[in-house]
């Protein structure tokens, strides 16, 4: 965890309701974002932007507990886009015995993390990349694009062995000066392509 200043929030504001726009979020769309409190940092910028955007927003746990949440969700609601999957909400429709298609297939825009990309892509889907950057978030926009973190932010740089760095452009109240992250991949500018750990 770091410390975020009220400087830093407000910016994100603005960054946050960009990427719903290019993401094609807005008025009258469903959307579910599945989080932790811990990664509030990451989360509340999309989550306002969400709401700014006339979107409806629907919020779950990203644990296993909260897997019977996200199927209840998308059976009884039409979601434009679900944000945030992670391996352990995959692990929650494995124990009840739910088919991933089943619970996401219909939806038009997954986002996924790591390690629960790969395996919704294994099971036919098509998500796109949703990658927490150490203190950055990054999304590609698009399935099979590469995932974006905020250019005004942050820029990224990757090791030998792939792992990706980051540094913060704007002040901060925590500073990142090329700090290493657990992500690897191929860094371009501000846009990552991951690969898994070895």
């Amino acid at each position: 965890l770091w410390e975020i200043s009220h400087e830093e929030m407000n910016r994100a504001l603005g960054a946050g309701a960009r990427v719903v726009r290019e993401l094609g979020i807005g008025g009258g769309h469903q959307v579910l974002i599945t989080s932790m409190l811990s990664e509030a940092g990451h989360f509340w910028p999309l989550t306002i932007g969400v709401m700014l955007s006339g979107a409806k927003l629907s919020l779950a746990a990203a644990t296993s507990g909260e897997a019977v949440r996200v199927a209840m969700f998308t059976r009884l609601m039409q979601y434009e886009a679900v944000l945030g999957i992670t391996p352990e909400i995959l692990d929650g429709l494995d124990e009840l015995g739910l088919a991933y298609g089943d619970v996401l297939g219909g939806i038009p825009k997954v986002f996924a993390r790591p390690g629960a990309h790969e395996r919704l892509t294994a099971a036919g889907l098509s998500p796109a990349d949703l990658l927490l950057v150490g203190p950055a978030l990054a999304i590609a926009p698009e399935p099979g694009e590469p995932a974006r973190v905020d250019p005004d932010e942050w820029a990224l740089a990757a090791d030998t062995d792939g792992a990706v760095r980051v540094t913060n452009l704007l002040p901060r109240a925590t500073a990142f000066r090329a700090t290493r992250t657990a992500v690897r991949g191929r860094v371009s500018g501000a846009a990552i392509t991951p690969r898994s750990l070895p």
